[in-house]
């Protein structure tokens, strides 16, 4: 009767266990699921200047530098506003503004933010390679 016994008990913990484990795998995804985001870059004329889709987790897209893109936006959960700009660059007063926008998901969650910058120079220097299309 024990042998019976044991056996039960340690199928009712394996079955548990894989609940258990099938559970948190999925409570975990969205955290760490794929994100898409929509960039765009606009200088006030009749049409957009560039467009390209960033796809995070794993890294793609028309984005040329996909994989940079995505470590920076991880970094600052994808508010570009919250990146730390590039001191090491050094950019004229020349004023051609230029609208940065992006929509999309970031792990699920909707994402949507619109900057505008004085010229392409304060852009890169603000927001890395997230803005190279």
């Amino acid at each position: 009767m024990a042998k019976p016994m044991r056996r039960a008990l340690l199928t009712s913990a394996l079955i548990a266990g894989t609940v258990i484990a099938s559970a948190s795998t999925v409570a975990a995804a969205p955290a760490n699921g794929p994100s898409t985001l929509r960039l765009s870059l606009d200088t006030g004329g009749a049409s957009v200047r560039s467009i390209a889709v960033l796809e995070c987790h794993p890294a793609g897209g028309t984005h040329k530098h996909a994989a940079q893109a995505c470590t920076e936006l991880e970094t600052v959960q994808a508010d570009f506003r919250q990146m730390t700009p590039d001191q090491s660059k050094a950019c004229t007063h020349q004023y051609q503004p230029i609208t940065a926008k992006l929509e999309g998901n970031w792990h699920g969650k909707p994402v949507s933010f619109t900057e505008t910058y004085p010229n392409s120079c304060v852009l890169k220097s603000e927001t890395g390679v997230v803005f190279d299309l």
